[in-house]
Protein backbone atom coordinates (compact mmCIF):
# COMPACT_ATOMS: atom_id res chain seq x y z
CA UNK A 1 0.00 0.00 0.00
CA UNK A 2 1.63 3.68 -0.85
CA UNK A 3 0.66 6.37 1.18
CA UNK A 4 1.12 9.86 0.30
CA UNK A 5 2.18 12.04 3.14
CA UNK A 6 5.90 12.92 4.53
CA UNK A 7 8.51 11.79 2.57
CA UNK A 8 10.75 9.99 5.70
CA UNK A 9 13.80 10.28 3.07
CA UNK A 10 14.29 13.23 3.17
CA UNK A 11 17.03 14.59 5.48
CA UNK A 12 15.07 17.61 6.85
CA UNK A 13 12.06 15.39 7.40
CA UNK A 14 12.50 14.92 11.48
CA UNK A 15 13.89 19.08 11.96
CA UNK A 16 10.15 19.93 13.25
CA UNK A 17 10.26 17.09 15.31
CA UNK A 18 9.25 12.79 14.81
CA UNK A 19 5.77 12.63 12.85
CA UNK A 20 4.81 10.30 15.59
CA UNK A 21 0.94 11.20 14.32
CA UNK A 22 2.03 10.03 10.81
CA UNK A 23 3.41 7.03 11.90
CA UNK A 24 0.16 6.34 14.19
CA UNK A 25 -1.70 6.21 10.85
CA UNK A 26 1.17 3.77 8.91
CA UNK A 27 0.81 1.46 12.29
CA UNK A 28 -3.12 2.11 11.73
CA UNK A 29 -2.90 0.18 8.17
CA UNK A 30 -3.00 -3.23 7.06
CA UNK A 31 0.70 -4.75 5.66
CA UNK A 32 3.78 -2.56 4.68
CA UNK A 33 3.24 0.73 3.35
CA UNK A 34 5.27 1.79 -0.28
CA UNK A 35 7.41 4.67 -0.25
CA UNK A 36 10.55 6.19 -2.33
CA UNK A 37 12.86 8.94 -2.11
CA UNK A 38 13.53 11.55 -4.20
CA UNK A 39 16.15 9.59 -6.22
CA UNK A 40 13.70 7.06 -7.02
CA UNK A 41 14.57 4.39 -4.47
CA UNK A 42 11.69 2.23 -3.35
CA UNK A 43 11.46 0.89 -0.04
CA UNK A 44 9.22 -0.94 2.08
CA UNK A 45 8.29 0.36 5.50
CA UNK A 46 7.94 -1.57 8.72
CA UNK A 47 6.25 0.82 11.45
CA UNK A 48 4.69 -2.13 13.61
CA UNK A 49 6.66 -3.20 16.56
CA UNK A 50 6.00 -7.14 15.44
CA UNK A 51 7.01 -6.68 12.16
CA UNK A 52 9.76 -5.13 12.78
CA UNK A 53 10.93 -7.62 14.96
CA UNK A 54 10.12 -10.17 12.09
CA UNK A 55 12.36 -8.55 9.39
CA UNK A 56 15.34 -8.14 12.55
CA UNK A 57 15.60 -12.14 12.89
CA UNK A 58 14.94 -13.41 9.80
CA UNK A 59 18.29 -13.36 8.83
CA UNK A 60 18.32 -15.57 5.62
CA UNK A 61 15.81 -13.54 4.21
CA UNK A 62 17.06 -10.42 4.63
CA UNK A 63 20.57 -9.01 4.28
CA UNK A 64 22.49 -6.13 5.57
CA UNK A 65 24.87 -6.17 3.28
CA UNK A 66 25.86 -4.17 1.17
CA UNK A 67 24.63 -1.47 3.08
CA UNK A 68 21.71 -0.76 6.20
CA UNK A 69 21.88 2.90 5.23
CA UNK A 70 19.03 4.46 3.07
CA UNK A 71 19.05 8.10 2.22
CA UNK A 72 21.89 9.79 4.26
CA UNK A 73 25.63 9.66 2.83
CA UNK A 74 27.33 6.37 2.21
CA UNK A 75 30.78 5.48 2.57
CA UNK A 76 32.23 4.23 -0.29
CA UNK A 77 34.86 2.02 1.38
CA UNK A 78 36.11 -1.63 0.32
CA UNK A 79 36.85 -2.30 3.93
CA UNK A 80 34.32 -5.15 5.62
CA UNK A 81 32.27 -3.22 8.24
CA UNK A 82 30.44 -5.59 10.59
CA UNK A 83 27.20 -3.56 10.30
CA UNK A 84 27.03 -4.60 6.45
CA UNK A 85 28.38 -8.56 6.99
CA UNK A 86 26.11 -11.20 7.17
CA UNK A 87 27.14 -14.68 8.65
CA UNK A 88 28.96 -16.32 8.47
CA UNK A 89 31.36 -13.24 8.34
CA UNK A 90 29.28 -11.54 11.05
CA UNK A 91 29.37 -14.33 12.72
CA UNK A 92 32.80 -14.48 12.75
CA UNK A 93 33.56 -10.98 14.04
CA UNK A 94 31.26 -10.63 16.96
CA UNK A 95 32.75 -14.03 18.03
CA UNK A 96 36.44 -12.42 17.94
CA UNK A 97 35.74 -9.07 19.12
CA UNK A 98 32.91 -10.29 22.06
CA UNK A 99 35.74 -9.90 24.72
CA UNK A 100 36.01 -6.00 24.45
CA UNK A 101 32.41 -6.15 25.19
CA UNK A 102 32.10 -8.85 28.22
CA UNK A 103 30.34 -7.80 30.94
CA UNK A 104 33.20 -7.45 33.25
CA UNK A 105 35.40 -5.08 30.82
CA UNK A 106 32.47 -2.85 30.89
CA UNK A 107 31.38 -2.95 34.21
CA UNK A 108 35.26 -2.08 34.65
CA UNK A 109 34.74 1.18 32.87
CA UNK A 110 32.07 2.44 35.61
CA UNK A 111 34.70 4.80 37.46
CA UNK A 112 35.94 6.27 33.76
CA UNK A 113 32.37 7.12 33.50
CA UNK A 114 31.89 8.61 36.60
CA UNK A 115 34.95 10.75 36.27
CA UNK A 116 34.02 11.90 32.55
CA UNK A 117 30.56 12.64 33.57
CA UNK A 118 31.24 14.68 36.63
CA UNK A 119 34.04 16.17 34.68
CA UNK A 120 31.49 17.65 31.91
CA UNK A 121 28.76 18.27 34.23
CA UNK A 122 31.05 21.04 36.97
CA UNK A 123 32.49 22.24 33.27
CA UNK A 124 29.08 22.66 32.16
CA UNK A 125 27.47 23.98 34.96
CA UNK A 126 30.35 26.64 35.52
CA UNK A 127 29.64 28.59 32.56
CA UNK A 128 26.10 29.31 33.77
CA UNK A 129 25.08 29.15 30.72
CA UNK A 130 25.79 26.10 28.06
CA UNK A 131 24.44 23.53 25.12
CA UNK A 132 24.00 20.37 26.93
CA UNK A 133 24.09 18.72 23.65
CA UNK A 134 27.82 20.37 22.40
CA UNK A 135 29.15 20.52 26.39
CA UNK A 136 27.99 16.92 27.21
CA UNK A 137 26.33 14.90 25.50
CA UNK A 138 28.45 14.53 22.21
CA UNK A 139 32.04 14.51 24.07
CA UNK A 140 30.66 12.13 26.41
CA UNK A 141 30.62 8.94 24.48
CA UNK A 142 33.48 10.01 22.64
CA UNK A 143 35.54 10.37 25.97
CA UNK A 144 34.24 6.69 27.12
CA UNK A 145 35.18 5.14 23.80
CA UNK A 146 38.08 6.76 23.92
CA UNK A 147 38.72 4.79 27.60
CA UNK A 148 37.95 1.62 25.89
CA UNK A 149 40.10 1.67 22.53
CA UNK A 150 42.77 3.09 23.96
CA UNK A 151 43.40 6.10 21.92
CA UNK A 152 46.79 7.53 23.03
CA UNK A 153 46.60 10.85 25.68
CA UNK A 154 48.69 12.42 23.02
CA UNK A 155 46.35 11.96 20.47
CA UNK A 156 42.69 12.35 22.03
CA UNK A 157 41.91 15.55 21.14
CA UNK A 158 42.14 15.05 17.51
CA UNK A 159 40.54 11.69 16.97
CA UNK A 160 37.63 13.12 18.73
CA UNK A 161 37.39 16.54 16.48
CA UNK A 162 37.39 13.91 13.56
CA UNK A 163 34.47 11.63 14.97
CA UNK A 164 32.49 14.62 16.29
CA UNK A 165 31.90 15.32 11.98
CA UNK A 166 30.67 11.58 11.51
CA UNK A 167 27.66 12.61 13.61
CA UNK A 168 24.02 13.90 12.50
CA UNK A 169 24.79 12.43 9.23
CA UNK A 170 23.49 14.60 6.28
CA UNK A 171 23.77 17.80 8.46
CA UNK A 172 26.47 20.27 7.12
CA UNK A 173 27.42 21.61 10.44
CA UNK A 174 28.36 18.04 11.56
CA UNK A 175 28.80 16.31 8.74
CA UNK A 176 32.11 17.22 6.58
CA UNK A 177 31.59 15.15 3.53
CA UNK A 178 27.50 16.43 3.45
CA UNK A 179 29.23 20.34 3.66
CA UNK A 180 32.12 19.26 1.06
CA UNK A 181 34.81 18.86 3.16
CA UNK A 182 36.70 15.71 3.54
CA UNK A 183 35.95 12.49 4.41
CA UNK A 184 36.70 11.65 8.19
CA UNK A 185 36.10 8.48 8.25
CA UNK A 186 38.63 7.88 5.79
CA UNK A 187 40.95 9.84 8.27
CA UNK A 188 39.62 7.85 11.19
CA UNK A 189 40.10 4.53 9.23
CA UNK A 190 43.95 5.53 8.59
CA UNK A 191 44.78 6.66 11.97
CA UNK A 192 43.07 3.16 13.54
CA UNK A 193 44.86 0.66 10.66
CA UNK A 194 48.42 2.35 11.76
CA UNK A 195 47.26 2.27 15.38
CA UNK A 196 46.68 -1.35 15.38
CA UNK A 197 49.43 -1.85 13.27
CA UNK A 198 51.50 -0.80 15.95
CA UNK A 199 50.10 -2.13 18.82
CA UNK A 200 50.38 -5.52 16.92
CA UNK A 201 54.16 -4.98 17.21
CA UNK A 202 53.87 -3.27 20.79
CA UNK A 203 51.04 -5.07 22.94
CA UNK A 204 49.60 -2.84 25.73
CA UNK A 205 46.82 -3.66 27.93
CA UNK A 206 44.38 -2.03 26.02
CA UNK A 207 41.32 -3.46 23.47
CA UNK A 208 43.52 -3.16 20.30
CA UNK A 209 45.61 -5.78 22.06
CA UNK A 210 42.50 -8.01 23.27
CA UNK A 211 41.39 -8.38 19.84
CA UNK A 212 44.72 -9.17 18.52
CA UNK A 213 44.92 -11.72 20.92
CA UNK A 214 41.62 -13.04 20.31
CA UNK A 215 41.76 -16.56 18.64
CA UNK A 216 38.40 -18.99 18.19
CA UNK A 217 39.22 -22.17 16.47
CA UNK A 218 42.66 -21.06 15.26
CA UNK A 219 41.22 -17.95 13.52
CA UNK A 220 42.24 -14.69 14.39
CA UNK A 221 41.45 -10.51 13.12
CA UNK A 222 43.81 -9.19 11.14
CA UNK A 223 45.03 -5.53 11.78
CA UNK A 224 43.24 -4.19 9.56
CA UNK A 225 39.56 -6.10 10.45
CA UNK A 226 40.60 -4.79 14.28
CA UNK A 227 41.49 -0.57 12.41
CA UNK A 228 38.36 -0.88 10.86
CA UNK A 229 35.92 -2.35 13.71
CA UNK A 230 37.48 0.62 15.92
CA UNK A 231 36.80 3.09 13.66
CA UNK A 232 32.99 1.41 13.30
CA UNK A 233 32.69 1.55 17.19
CA UNK A 234 33.46 5.40 17.71
CA UNK A 235 31.42 6.46 14.67
CA UNK A 236 28.74 4.35 15.25
CA UNK A 237 29.09 4.17 19.29
CA UNK A 238 28.25 7.41 20.40
CA UNK A 239 25.02 7.76 18.35
CA UNK A 240 22.91 6.10 21.17
CA UNK A 241 24.39 8.35 24.00
CA UNK A 242 24.38 11.52 22.22
CA UNK A 243 21.00 11.27 21.99
CA UNK A 244 19.63 9.60 24.86
CA UNK A 245 21.83 12.50 26.75
CA UNK A 246 20.46 15.17 25.41
CA UNK A 247 16.78 13.70 24.50
CA UNK A 248 16.25 12.64 28.02
CA UNK A 249 17.32 15.39 29.56
CA UNK A 250 14.96 17.61 27.49
CA UNK A 251 11.98 14.79 28.39
CA UNK A 252 12.67 15.39 32.12
CA UNK A 253 13.05 18.74 32.20
CA UNK A 254 9.33 18.92 29.91
CA UNK A 255 7.87 15.65 32.26
CA UNK A 256 8.52 17.99 35.90
CA UNK A 257 6.62 14.83 37.63
CA UNK A 258 9.13 12.19 36.12
CA UNK A 259 11.75 14.35 37.05
CA UNK A 260 10.73 14.75 40.77
CA UNK A 261 9.44 10.59 41.01
CA UNK A 262 13.08 10.04 39.96
CA UNK A 263 14.76 12.42 42.30
CA UNK A 264 12.65 10.82 45.23
CA UNK A 265 13.61 7.12 44.56
CA UNK A 266 16.89 6.57 42.75
CA UNK A 267 16.07 2.76 42.14
CA UNK A 268 13.94 4.17 39.19
CA UNK A 269 17.17 4.78 37.66
CA UNK A 270 17.32 1.48 35.46
CA UNK A 271 13.45 1.52 34.22
CA UNK A 272 14.10 5.92 33.85
CA UNK A 273 17.10 4.70 31.18
CA UNK A 274 15.13 2.00 29.75
CA UNK A 275 12.33 5.00 29.33
CA UNK A 276 14.69 7.66 27.58
CA UNK A 277 15.83 4.92 25.52
CA UNK A 278 12.10 4.12 24.42
CA UNK A 279 11.05 7.54 24.14
CA UNK A 280 14.13 9.25 22.28
CA UNK A 281 14.69 5.86 19.91
CA UNK A 282 18.38 7.40 19.47
CA UNK A 283 18.35 5.49 15.41
CA UNK A 284 15.16 6.21 13.80
CA UNK A 285 15.72 3.25 11.37
CA UNK A 286 17.55 1.05 9.50
CA UNK A 287 17.12 -1.13 6.69
CA UNK A 288 17.48 -4.51 5.28
CA UNK A 289 18.09 -5.91 1.39
CA UNK A 290 15.49 -8.99 0.54
CA UNK A 291 17.15 -11.90 -0.33
CA UNK A 292 15.02 -14.74 -0.77
CA UNK A 293 10.92 -14.34 -1.29
CA UNK A 294 8.98 -14.08 1.55
CA UNK A 295 6.18 -12.47 3.80
CA UNK A 296 5.87 -10.00 6.08
CA UNK A 297 2.17 -8.92 7.65
CA UNK A 298 0.92 -10.76 4.24
CA UNK A 299 2.78 -8.86 2.11
CA UNK A 300 4.97 -10.76 -0.48
CA UNK A 301 8.31 -9.16 -0.29
CA UNK A 302 10.69 -10.14 -3.85
CA UNK A 303 14.95 -10.72 -3.73
CA UNK A 304 16.16 -7.44 -4.52
CA UNK A 305 13.61 -5.14 -2.80
CA UNK A 306 14.49 -3.07 0.12
CA UNK A 307 12.66 -3.09 3.93
CA UNK A 308 13.03 -0.25 6.04
CA UNK A 309 12.46 -1.11 9.96
CA UNK A 310 11.20 2.33 11.52
CA UNK A 311 12.35 1.50 15.32
CA UNK A 312 11.09 5.58 16.48
CA UNK A 313 7.81 4.15 14.82
CA UNK A 314 7.78 0.39 16.91
CA UNK A 315 8.88 2.46 19.96
CA UNK A 316 5.08 4.08 19.92
CA UNK A 317 3.20 0.67 19.25
CA UNK A 318 0.10 0.68 20.73
CA UNK A 319 -0.17 -3.17 20.35
CA UNK A 320 2.64 -3.47 22.67
CA UNK A 321 3.08 -0.23 25.08
CA UNK A 322 0.57 1.12 27.04
CA UNK A 323 -0.11 5.04 26.54
CA UNK A 324 2.82 5.05 24.75
CA UNK A 325 2.92 8.72 24.29
CA UNK A 326 3.38 9.10 27.75
CA UNK A 327 6.67 9.80 28.96
CA UNK A 328 6.68 7.22 31.98
CA UNK A 329 9.96 6.12 34.17
CA UNK A 330 8.32 3.41 35.74
CA UNK A 331 7.47 1.62 32.39
CA UNK A 332 7.90 -1.74 33.35
CA UNK A 333 7.75 -4.19 30.77
CA UNK A 334 9.82 -2.23 28.03
CA UNK A 335 10.25 -3.65 25.10
CA UNK A 336 11.82 -1.05 23.12
CA UNK A 337 13.99 -1.91 20.05
CA UNK A 338 16.21 1.32 20.21
CA UNK A 339 19.07 -1.49 20.05
CA UNK A 340 17.47 -3.21 17.43
CA UNK A 341 14.83 -5.98 17.06
CA UNK A 342 17.04 -8.95 18.34
CA UNK A 343 18.57 -11.37 15.84
CA UNK A 344 22.00 -11.03 15.05
CA UNK A 345 22.87 -8.06 14.46
CA UNK A 346 21.57 -6.47 17.69
CA UNK A 347 23.71 -3.64 19.23
CA UNK A 348 26.93 -4.93 20.24
CA UNK A 349 27.82 -2.22 22.52
CA UNK A 350 24.37 -1.63 24.25
CA UNK A 351 25.49 -2.84 27.86
CA UNK A 352 28.01 -0.34 27.43
CA UNK A 353 25.49 2.43 25.98
CA UNK A 354 22.83 1.77 28.66
CA UNK A 355 25.90 2.12 31.28
CA UNK A 356 26.45 5.46 30.09
CA UNK A 357 23.20 7.13 30.21
CA UNK A 358 22.22 5.69 33.77
CA UNK A 359 25.49 6.95 35.11
CA UNK A 360 24.42 9.99 33.56
CA UNK A 361 20.97 10.12 34.71
CA UNK A 362 22.79 9.04 38.38
CA UNK A 363 24.93 12.10 38.37
CA UNK A 364 22.68 14.93 36.81
CA UNK A 365 19.98 13.98 39.48
CA UNK A 366 20.97 16.68 41.57
CA UNK A 367 21.36 19.53 39.26
CA UNK A 368 18.26 19.00 36.78
CA UNK A 369 16.09 21.35 38.89
CA UNK A 370 18.12 23.59 38.50
CA UNK A 371 18.20 23.83 34.82
CA UNK A 372 15.78 25.79 32.63
CA UNK A 373 15.61 26.38 28.87
CA UNK A 374 18.00 29.08 27.61
CA UNK A 375 16.66 29.14 24.22
CA UNK A 376 15.20 26.76 21.68
CA UNK A 377 16.17 23.33 21.21
CA UNK A 378 17.93 22.58 17.37
CA UNK A 379 17.29 19.40 15.93
CA UNK A 380 19.34 18.09 13.29
CA UNK A 381 19.10 17.60 9.77
CA UNK A 382 19.14 14.12 9.06
CA UNK A 383 16.64 11.37 8.92
CA UNK A 384 19.06 8.32 10.67
CA UNK A 385 19.28 9.71 14.15
CA UNK A 386 16.61 11.59 16.14
CA UNK A 387 19.13 13.90 17.27
CA UNK A 388 18.59 17.37 19.29
CA UNK A 389 21.84 18.97 17.87
CA UNK A 390 21.87 21.83 20.51
CA UNK A 391 19.96 22.24 23.59
CA UNK A 392 20.89 25.89 25.32
CA UNK A 393 20.47 26.01 29.12
CA UNK A 394 20.88 27.56 32.22
CA UNK A 395 21.61 27.12 35.61
CA UNK A 396 20.05 28.72 38.07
Amino acid sequence: MTIPGIDLMAPDAFTDGIPYDYFRDLRARPGLTRAADAEGNEFWYATRHRDVVTVSRDHKAFSSSPSTMTSVRLQDSDYRIITFLDAPDHTRMRQLTFKAFAPARIAALGESIRRIVGTLLATACEKGEFDLAEDVALPLPFEVLGELIGVPGSDREMVLRWARQTVNLGDPEYDAAAAGGPDVFTQLLDYFLEFARYRDRHPADDMFSLLLAARRKGDRLTTEEIGVFATTLITAGSETTYCSVSGGVHALLRHGDQLAALRDDPGLLASATDEVLRWVTPVTHFARNTVEETEVAGQRITPGERVVMWYTSANRDEEVFEAPDRFDIRRRPNQHLSFGGGGPHVCIGNGLAVLELRTFLGAALDLLPRWELAGTPVRAETNFMNSIKHLPLRCR
